[in-house]
C-alpha cells in the first residue's frame, strides 16, 4: 500500500503567556461547602440530596479539610462533615479563592488554516516550504489548501489548546510580531493519519482522509488506464457532524425581546447605569449627535470603575468610515479633556463589521449582552428596532470572544483589546448560570444566517416572515426564492417587510419586485411608518432570529464571520407575539 503525504498550512507562533497555575474550586465544591454551613451533614446525605456519587462527595471534602474549610465532628448519627470558622467565611464568597500562582511562560502554537484548530508546536511536524516532502514512487505528496475563514486563527482557541492541567491563561505579553507561515505534514497509510494528534478535529480528518484517497484513486487509475488520470474520486464516509458549538440551552425570560425605539433607549440606559466592572459597546455607525448625548452617562459609569471600551464598524454601505471616525474621535477628544481616559477607551479603528452589541455585567455579578439592530452610538430611538437580551453566561462568554476576534486587527497581531476580551469572555463563560427558563438557542455568524433562511423553508409550516431596513438584488437569491418554494410546496403564507430600497435597485424596481412575487404569493410590503429598522426573520408560532443582517439585502461571505450577528431563539409563541406587536405598531402610525 503506498503512502500519501497530505500538506496543510498554518501559522506559527510563540507567545510569553501570563498564566495562573494551581487547582481552582468547582461550583460542586462551594455548593458542597454551603450546605455544611448551615448544619452537620454526611457523605451519604449530601450525595443523596446532590445526586452525587458518594465518591465525588468525599473526594470534594478532602480538598476541602485540606484547605482548612471543613472538619470531621462525631455526632450521634455517625461522623459528620462540618465548615470551619474560615469555611463559614469563605462559602459567602461569589467564587472559593484558588491557592495559585501567577508566572509567564514562553509556549509555541500553530492554527492550522483548514478548520481553525490550535495545537502545540511540538504536536506537528512543521516545516518551511523548501522543506516539503518530495513525491516517489512509494510516497505522494498532496496539498490540502486553507480557507480564509481561519486565517486569523481564535485566541481562545490558542489559549485552550496550550494551557497544561490546573492552568489558566490570564493575559499575554503583547507585540507586533506576526506569525510565521510554516507547513504541516502528516502521513496517511492504511487510512489511518500518522502524525495527528488525537484531539484534531473530526473535519480535520475528514478533509485529509478524502484528500489521501483521491490521491490514490487518481495514481491507481494512471496505472491502469493513463487516459483516465484524472477519474473522479471516491469519497470516503463524511464523519457524523458535532452539534454546533454556538448551540445553547439558554436563560429566557419573555421581556428579554427588546422592541421599539424607547423600549431601546431605556435598556440602554438602564446597562450603563446597571454596570459595576464592565461596559462594552459595539455600534456600526457613530455619530456626533449621538455621541454627545451619551456622554455624561459614560463619564458616570467610569466614576464607578467601570471600564468601557466602544467599537464601530463602518460609516455606511459603499462610503468610506471617515464620518464614523470623526465621531468616534471627537468624542474620545472629549473623554480625554474630562480626565477619564483611563477607564474610557473609544477606539480609532473600524471593525468592517455590521454587528450592533452591548455586553455588560451588574451589581449582582452577572452578564448579559444585547444583540439586535440597533445602533447605539448612532440612532435617534425613532426607528421600529429589535434586540435579544442574552443572559446565560456560556452565551455572553462565547459572544466576547468572538467580539475579540473583531478587535484582533491585522492576521497575527494580538493587540491589547483583543487579549483582554479573550481572557474576560473565558471567564465569563465559566460563572454559574442562574436559574431560569431555559430554550434552544443558537448564535449566528455572517454566512450562517443564509442556512437559516433555508432551515425555515425547510421547517415552516403555517407562515415565515421577515423585517428588514433595506431592499436590494441580493433579495431574490439569499431570502426570496427559498421562501418562495416554501410557499409552493407547503402553502405556508408569506410577508416580508422593508424600509427602503439600497444599491442598484431603486424604487421604482422594488415595487416591481414586490408585484412579481406578490402573483406567486410572496408578499413584499413597503413599509414607511414606523421608520423601519429591525432585522428579524420568523416563521410558525415559535422560532425568531434577531440580527444585525439586512434580510433582504446583505449576503455575508464565509471570509468575513463577524461581519453579521444575530441570534435565533425557540421559544413559546415568541415570534406570534412579535410580528402581533409589529402589526399594531404599523397600525397606530396608520
Amino acid at each position: 500500500m503506498r503512502t500519501v503525504h497530505v500538506v496543510f498550512p498554518v501559522l506559527r507562533g510563540t507567545r510569553r503567556f501570563i498564566i495562573e497555575k494551581g487547582r481552582r474550586w468547582s461550583v460542586i465544591e462551594h455548593l458542597l461547602l454551603d450546605a455544611i454551613c448551615h448544619e452537620p451533614a454526611s457523605a451519604v446525605d449530601l450525595a443523596i440530596k446532590s445526586k452525587l456519587p458518594r465518591r465525588v462527595v468525599v473526594e470534594a471534602f478532602i480538598r476541602l479539610m485540606r484547605a482548612g474549610w471543613a472538619e470531621i465532628v462525631t455526632t450521634p448519627k455517625g461522623p459528620m462533615f462540618r465548615a470551619t470558622h474560615a469555611g463559614l467565611a469563605r462559602a459567602k464568597y461569589d467564587q472559593l479563592p484558588a491557592a495559585t500562582i501567577t508566572e509567564p511562560r514562553w509556549r509555541g502554537f500553530a492554527i492550522e488554516q483548514v478548520t481553525g484548530g490550535v495545537f502545540r508546536s511540538r504536536e506537528l511536524d512543521l516545516r518551511h516550504h523548501t522543506r516539503l516532502p518530495v513525491a516517489t514512487d512509494d510516497h505522494l505528496v498532496v496539498q490540502l489548501p486553507g480557507s480564509s475563514l481561519h486565517s486569523m486563527g481564535e485566541l481562545g482557541e490558542v489559549f485552550s489548546a496550550i494551557e497544561g492541567e490546573d492552568e489558566l491563561i490570564v493575559g499575554v505579553d503583547s507585540g507586533a510580531e506576526r506569525l510565521i507561515e510554516r507547513h504541516a505534514v502528516v502521513t496517511v497509510r492504511d487510512s489511518a493519519i500518522e502524525g495527528l494528534p488525537s484531539r484534531a478535529s473530526h473535519a480535520l480528518r475528514f478533509l485529509i482522509l478524502q484528500k489521501a484517497k483521491e490521491a490514490l484513486d487518481a495514481a491507481r487509475a494512471a496505472r491502469t488506464d493513463p487516459g483516465k488520470a484524472a477519474l473522479s474520486p471516491v469519497l470516503v464516509d463524511t464523519p457524523d457532524p458535532a452539534e454546533p458549538s454556538n448551540q445553547y440551552d439558554g436563560l429566557y425570560d419573555a421581556d428579554d425581546l427588546i422592541v421599539d425605539a424607547d423600549a431601546h433607549a431605556q435598556v440602554l440606559e438602564r446597562v450603563i447605569k446597571g454596570a459595576s466592572e464592565r461596559l462594552l459597546i459595539h455600534s456600526t455607525f457613530v455619530s456626533d449627535a449621538r455621541a454627545q448625548a451619551i456622554l455624561p452617562s459614560l463619564l458616570q459609569a467610569a466614576g464607578r470603575g467601570v471600564k468601557i471600551d466602544v467599537l464601530w464598524g463602518q460609516d455606511d454601505i459603499g462610503t468610506s468610515t471617515n464620518s464614523s471616525r470623526f465621531a468616534a474621535g471627537k468624542l474620545q477628544a472629549a473623554i480625554a479633556e474630562a480626565g477619564r481616559t483611563d477607564l474610557i477607551s473609544i477606539h480609532p479603528f473600524s471593525t468592517n463589521s455590521h454587528a450592533k452589541i452591548i455586553v455588560a455585567d451588574n451589581q449582582k455579578g452577572n452578564w448579559s449582552a444585547l444583540v439586535g439592530s440597533c445602533n447605539w452610538l448612532a440612532s435617534d430611538f425613532k426607528s421600529f428596532e429589535a434586540s435579544m437580551r442574552l443572559r446565560d453566561p456560556a452565551m455572553v462568554g462565547d459572544l466576547v470572544r468572538k467580539v475579540a476576534g473583531l478587535s484582533q486587527g491585522r492576521p497575527g497581531v494580538w493587540n491589547e483589546l483583543a487579549i483582554e476580551l479573550t481572557v474576560l469572555g473565558r471567564r465569563i463563560r465559566e460563572l454559574p448560570r442562574p436559574s431560569g427558563r431555559r430554550v434552544p438557542m443558537r448564535l449566528l455568524f455572517g454566512a450562517e444566517h443564509a442556512g437559516l433562511v433555508l432551515e425555515a423553508r425547510d421547517r415552516a409550516r403555517q407562515r415565515i416572515f421577515a423585517l428588514s431596513h433595506r431592499i436590494g438584488i441580493a433579495a431574490q437569491p439569499v431570502a426570496l426564492l427559498p421562501t418562495l418554494s416554501a410557499v409552493k410546496a407547503n402553502g405556508v403564507d408569506a410577508t416580508f417587510y422593508y424600509g427602503r430600497t439600497t444599491g442598484p435597485l431603486s424604487g421604482v424596481a422594488g415595487a416591481d419586485l414586490a408585484r412579481e412575487f406578490a402573483r406567486e404569493g410572496l408578499a413584499i410590503l413597503p413599509v414607511h411608518r414606523p421608520r423601519l429598522h429591525a432585522k428579524v426573520l420568523g416563521w410558525d408560532d415559535d422560532i425568531i432570529a434577531v440580527s444585525s443582517l439586512n434580510w433582504l439585502s446583505a449576503d455575508p461571505a464565509e471570509s468575513t464571520p463577524y461581519r453579521e450577528i444575530g441570534v435565533l431563539v425557540e421559544a413559546p409563541k415568541i415570534a406570534d407575539n412579535f410580528i402581533r406587536r409589529f402589526e399594531l405598531a404599523k397600525a397606530s402610525q396608520e
